[in-house]
C-alpha cells in the first residue's frame, strides 16, 4: 500500500486553496476527474454528485492505493448552532436518499452495505486533537453528515430531513459515495465539510456567497491534519 495520503474535493473552487499551498503535478485527467500528486499527497478532484464521487474514488484507490482518504469541501448546515465557515467533521456519513426499508434495511442503507460509514478511528482522533488548537476554537463540530444528490435549496425537503435524521449536522452531495467505495477497498476515510449555506434557507445564494470561505476553512483544517500525518 502507498504511504501517500489522498485528499479529495468535488469542485475546482474547493481544491484550489489546497493546491495553492503545494507544488503539484497532474498525473491523471479526463472530462471530470483530475488527480495530482505532491510529495506524499494525492489530490483528487472528483466532480459533483454521488456517481462522480464513487467513480473517481474507485479510480484513485485502484490506481494509487493511498493509505487514507480525506474528503473535504462545502456543505449545507442542518443545525442552528452552525455558522458559515464552521467545519463539521463527520463521525459518520450516510445517505439520506436511499430507501430499501421494505427489505428491513435502515433508511439510508444501501442493501448489503453498512447502515452508515463511520470515520476512521485514527483520523477522527487526530481531528479532535487538531480541533483543540486555538486557531480553530469554536469552529469545529463533530457529528453526523448526510449525502444526497439533491442540493438542499428546498425548505420542504430540508425540514423533512431534519425530522427524519434529527442528529444530522450537515448535508453534502458526495461523501457517502466516496465512503462506500473506501469501505469496499478497506481504505481509512474521513469526511470534513465547511458550512457554505443553511439547508432550506436561501441556500443557493448563500452557497455562492460563502463557497470561498467554506473552501478555505476546510483546507485550513485539512492542512493542520496533514502536518501531523505526513
Amino acid at each position: 500500500m502507498s504511504k501517500k495520503i489522498a485528499v479529495m474535493t468535488a469542485m475546482t473552487e474547493e481544491m484550489e486553496p489546497l493546491r495553492a499551498n503545494l507544488q503539484t503535478e497532474e498525473v491523471f485527467q479526463n472530462k471530470v476527474v483530475h488527480i495530482w500528486q505532491a510529495d506524499n499527497l494525492l489530490l483528487l478532484q472528483a466532480g459533483i454528485g454521488k456517481a462522480n464521487s464513487a467513480a473517481a474514488t474507485a479510480l484513485l484507490l485502484q490506481l494509487f492505493a493511498p493509505a487514507a482518504l480525506i474528503n473535504i469541501g462545502s456543505a449545507g448546515g442542518f443545525s442552528n448552532r452552525l455558522h458559515f465557515g464552521d467545519v463539521v467533521v463527520a463521525e459518520e456519513t450516510l445517505y439520506s436518499d436511499v430507501d430499501a426499508t421494505c427489505f428491513n434495511y435502515r433508511l439510508g442503507q444501501v442493501p448489503q452495505m453498512p447502515p452508515a460509514y463511520p470515520a476512521d478511528a485514527g483520523l477522527l482522533a487526530l481531528a479532535r486533537t487538531i480541533a483543540e488548537q486555538p486557531e480553530f476554537a469554536g469552529l469545529i463540530h463533530f457529528g453526523q453528515v448526510l449525502t444526497s444528490d439533491s442540493f438542499m435549496s428546498s425548505p420542504q425537503l430540508a425540514d423533512r430531513l431534519r425530522q427524519t435524521f434529527p442528529q444530522a449536522l450537515a448535508s453534502d452531495m458526495e461523501a457517502a459515495a466516496a465512503a462506500q467505495i473506501a469501505y469496499t477497498f478497506g481504505t481509512p476515510f474521513l469526511n470534513l465539510r465547511s458550512i457554505s449555506d443553511i439547508a432550506g434557507q436561501q441556500a443557493a445564494q448563500s452557497f455562492d456567497d460563502n463557497l470561498d470561505l467554506a473552501a478555505n476553512r476546510a483546507v485550513s483544517f485539512c492542512l493542520a491534519m496533514l502536518k501531523k500525518l505526513l
